[in-house]
């Protein structure tokens, strides 16, 4: 595995996994831009991708994410994973409903000196919708 994808699978497993972002700084620039379904826009350096992120894990304490591939190309990173909770907070304006979710999606990075620079996150957001019941069931 290269110095990148192990890069990619500390920041998904060991930050976003376990919420311990004491570790972000080892694998995220400062001027990190997440582009992420669930936001309107960008989301821009260290800091607010903290805050955004940081809202899965309040809704969801229990959260845990496991790389299931990942592969890549010198400066550019393509993970794909999965991610578990329970729904016991709000999260996003949804009020807790104690509905176990689970989520899968694709991230897609770009490195600036060993450490991620751009995430570009695709995952299922109309499934979570639904296993929240915030939307009906297709058909």
């Amino acid at each position: 595995m290269s110095g990148e994808a192990a890069t990619a699978t500390r920041f998904i497993e060991d930050v976003l996994g376990t919420g311990d972002w004491s570790r972000a700084e080892e694998v995220l620039q400062p001027d990190v831009v997440l582009y992420h379904p669930s936001a309107p826009e960008p989301i821009r350096g260290h800091d607010a991708v903290k805050g955004f992120l940081g809202v899965f894990r309040s809704g969801m304490p229990d959260l845990t994410l496991t790389v299931e591939d990942v592969a890549g190309d010198g400066d550019r990173v393509a993970a794909r994973w999965s991610a578990r909770g329970t729904h016991t907070a709000e999260m996003f304006g949804l009020p807790p409903t104690g509905t176990h979710v689970d989520i899968h999606g694709i991230s897609f990075f770009r490195f600036v000196d060993g450490k991620i620079v751009e995430d570009w996150v695709e995952e299922n957001t109309l499934s979570v919708l639904q296993q929240l019941g915030a939307l009906p069931p297709l058909g």
